[in-house]
């Protein structure tokens, strides 16, 4: 009994040091793009919320352009005006990043943030993918979510 007691203490021991290595280097992985990326999403997304899609297409990624060109990225488009006129930006708050390969920007970073945010129509939260090329950003994708967008209960 006592032998699988120490062996389950050192096991518990093992898993929270592990934790803790993991969260430090997700802190510091995080603080990296926060120092560059931050500043973009605060300048950026009051741009993005005008609604005006001749500003916002130059923020696009070579492969954002090529979906918010289609049809079906124009109507998502103007569903985003739905929600009005940006009030306020909370902190924006790292998911990921990993690394990809770009026919027009070459290799590139793909950060992932969520950033509360406040339009007129109330609270929602944008989730953005950022292409970074070493030089700038490029916004890969924006997704909204919102209570506006949802249908009412019948």
């Amino acid at each position: 009994m006592h032998l699988i007691l120490k062996r389950s203490l050192i096991f518990v021991t093992l898993m929270i040091a592990g934790l803790a290595v993991y969260v430090m280097w997700f802190d510091m992985k995080a603080e990296k793009y926060d120092e560059t990326v931050i500043p973009y999403l605060n300048k950026a997304l009051p741009k993005v919320s005008t609604w005006n899609y001749s500003e916002f297409k130059p923020m696009l990624s070579p492969r954002a352009l090529a979906e918010f060109e289609k049809d079906k990225g124009k109507a998502v488009y103007r569903l985003f005006t739905r929600l009005g006129d940006l009030e306020s930006i909370g902190k924006p708050q790292y998911i990921s990043n990993n690394s990809e390969s770009s026919s027009a920007l070459g290799e590139i970073d793909i950060d992932s943030y969520k950033v509360p945010v406040v339009f007129e129509s109330g609270p929602a939260v944008i989730k953005i993918l950022l292409a970074g090329n070493g030089q700038s950003y490029f916004i890969h994708h924006l997704g909204i979510s919102s209570e506006i967008y949802k249908e009412p209960e019948q």
